[in-house]
């Protein structure tokens, strides 16, 4: 019972630490703020994270584990490009994806064996558009993908930073025009490609 308090507690500290990160950025994250958004004690805090490099580095790993998630999350139903299109604004535009991702780029400058996990990141990324364009019955090469990739990623900035309607409506146009323009030069897909 108090291994699972310790790892209940362990994990609301997290919790509050990565709401603080999306919310306020990296410098937000004080020790005192996050325990008090935990609801423990200062003493609880340093004794699950004795130093703050021990906590940034578990909210790093905690952040991208939720990364990973979303991007291995698997289409639900047949993919079709509306539904396609629909799951690429939804990432551009949550709040979390594009926050998650700046404060982690952000961090590579304090630890730069971030720079590998992006890497490994992009090469998921590409390889779950693949297969959704795959789904679609089209081929693309990577260096498709990863203008397509880029534009989402632009359009989440832009959207981050302009916060309007008028920017979430831009986002979803251009998204949509991306994605047109990516299967109109697309090669069909031969039939044992499909896996």
């Amino acid at each position: 019972m108090v291994r699972f308090l310790a790892v209940k507690t362990k994990q609301k500290i997290l919790d509050a630490a990565v709401e603080i990160l999306l919310e306020s950025g990296f410098h937000a994250m004080t020790q005192t703020r996050i325990a008090q958004t935990a609801g423990v004690s200062q003493g609880n805090l340093t004794y699950h994270f004795p130093k703050k490099y021990d906590l940034l580095t578990a909210v790093v790993e905690e952040c991208k584990s939720r990364v990973e998630a979303v991007i291995s999350a698997p289409p639900k139903g047949e993919m079709t490009q509306e539904k396609f299109i629909a799951f690429l604004s939804g990432v551009a535009l949550s709040k979390f994806m594009p926050r998650v991702m700046m404060a982690l780029t952000m961090a590579v400058e304090d630890d730069p064996s971030l720079s590998i996990w992006f890497q490994n990141s992009e090469e998921k990324t590409r390889a779950k558009l693949r297969r959704a364009v795959n789904f679609l019955g089209w081929d693309v090469d990577d260096n498709a993908l990863t203008k397509l990739r880029a534009a989402v990623i632009g359009v989440s900035n832009l959207h981050m930073q302009q916060n309007s309607a008028a920017s979430e409506q831009a986002a979803r146009d251009i998204i949509k025009m991306e994605v047109e323009y990516l299967i109109q030069n697309a090669r069909p897909l031969q039939v044992e490609q499909v896996n």
